[in-house]
């Protein structure tokens, strides 16, 4: 089958929202060169595929945080049901991938010829992962055929391997189960899925920014929180133990500051965590400065935000996640970027802003006051004080096992969700 007309743009829509910088075009171009030499001539040789002895539920997620959103219903799904991709080397087949996208070269500069000027800033700016996408797009669908798929489980919506994967079950009627693994922003791509659960009202609205669900939306609350109930801590008197929390955005220099700044005022128990892709952490700086790190690929978010008092980031999902562990958290710019509320975090009184250093500081000195409310905590995590609070793992494999027995009618009245409108469902009082 022929690419030539695939949407590679659409499928990588999520790029059209992302702020991160992108090398030069001739980098690209040797960065694709390189990856092509590795997945060639070592990563090929690892290669494997698994024994399809199963009964075409497939759960796929190669991000740790991906993972962290499905193991929770992996858990509770039968042995022997189901297969779990979540390794590079047995999942997609980079050296097919790589190699089958060379040709479409041609494809791609004849979209960018035919764009209008903010398409073709994109396609220069996304060069070879657009390339890519071209083979990967058949590999996914490769993969589907040879593990005999009828039901696919997500927990992420926007990632170029992803998209492929959901394009390709479209095309061959697969149903497709997504499980949100993270906080989501206004630009991420439509829910083309047969069935979404949502952390909750809120992330549906961001949603509906690009047109209606194709299929059916449980506002459920967010799976990835059942591991939190165990952790939560009663966090009495003054605040000790202060985590920040870091990401692309910010400027390690503002970081550094804020941290002397800390320290000053008598905190001198900083933990800082970096995202897993953050680029610029000094780690000889913080342990000269006496600053202890907490590693996101070895420990959780929870596990981190249970060994603070109070937490400090900037726009970042890991609000949330502190917010219902009942953490007081703040919203600090570490950057020379304008503070955007993607998240609507700030708008929504979830978390307060510290507009500066006199700010950040009365929040820490009253951090009972800037809790948020239940009610809000329900409208991010529908499950918040619900039947289902903690259970989400074991309600969506359930969901699961009847999907693949056709029974799936029976999960709503079992479960205790009520239609609301256009095929989406909430949890009943």
């Amino acid at each position: 089958m022929k690419y030539s007309k695939l949407n590679v743009l659409e499928i990588n829509e999520i790029s059209r929202i992302v702020k991160e910088k992108q090398p030069s075009l001739l980098m690209q171009i040797c960065i694709f060169i390189g990856q092509l030499f590795y997945y060639t001539f070592i990563v090929h040789f690892k290669y494997k595929s698994l024994p399809v002895n199963y009964k075409g539920l497939l759960f796929f997620g190669v991000s740790l945080n991906n993972r962290r959103s499905l193991e929770p219903i992996i858990n509770k799904v039968e042995k022997g049901t189901y297969l779990y991709l979540n390794n590079h080397v047995t999942d997609v087949h980079k050296r097919r991938a790589w190699w089958h996208s060379i040709p479409y070269i041609f494809s791609l500069i004849k979209l960018y010829k035919s764009s209008n000027q903010e398409d073709k800033a994109l396609i220069a700016k996304y060069f070879t992962k657009l390339l890519t996408t071209y083979g990967l797009y058949k590999v996914a669908g490769e993969m589907l055929e040879r593990y005999n798929v009828k039901v696919l489980v997500l927990a992420n919506d926007h990632n170029d391997i992803n998209r492929c994967l959901i394009f390709n079950a479209l095309e061959r009627g697969i149903k497709t189960v997504y499980v949100q693994h993270a906080s989501v922003k206004k630009g991420f791509p439509r829910l083309d899925f047969t069935y979404s659960f949502l952390d909750g009202q809120e992330s549906l609205d961001k949603y509906l920014f690009a047109g209606k669900p194709n299929g059916d939306v449980y506002l459920s609350g967010g799976v990835r929180f059942d591991f939190l109930y165990d952790k939560i801590v009663e966090r009495k008197g003054d605040v000790k133990k202060i985590g920040v929390a870091i990401n692309m955005l910010d400027d390690f220099e503002k970081v550094k500051s804020l941290c002397l700044f800390l320290k000053n005022e008598g905190y001198n128990d900083l933990i800082l965590r970096p995202h897993p892709r953050y680029q610029h952490l000094d780690t000889e700086w913080l342990t000269n400065n006496d600053i202890a790190i907490s590693n996101p690929k070895e420990e959780s978010s929870f596990d981190f935000i249970a060994n603070i008092d109070f937490m400090i980031s900037n726009e970042s999902a890991i609000h949330l996640d502190a917010s219902i562990m009942y953490c007081p958290t703040v919203l600090y710019n570490m950057s020379d970027n304008k503070v955007l509320d993607d998240y609507n975090f700030v708008k929504n009184n979830l978390v307060k802003l510290a507009e500066d250093t006199s700010d950040l500081l009365n929040f820490i000195k009253n951090k009972g006051e800037i809790l948020p409310s239940k009610e809000v905590l329900q409208f991010y995590n529908a499950s918040s004080g619900s039947h289902l609070e903690g259970r989400l793992g074991d309600t969506i494999a359930m969901f699961l096992n009847m999907l693949c027995q056709g029974k799936e009618s029976q999960f709503n009245e079992e479960f205790g969700f009520v239609r609301k409108a256009d095929s989406t469902y909430v949890l009943s009082c």
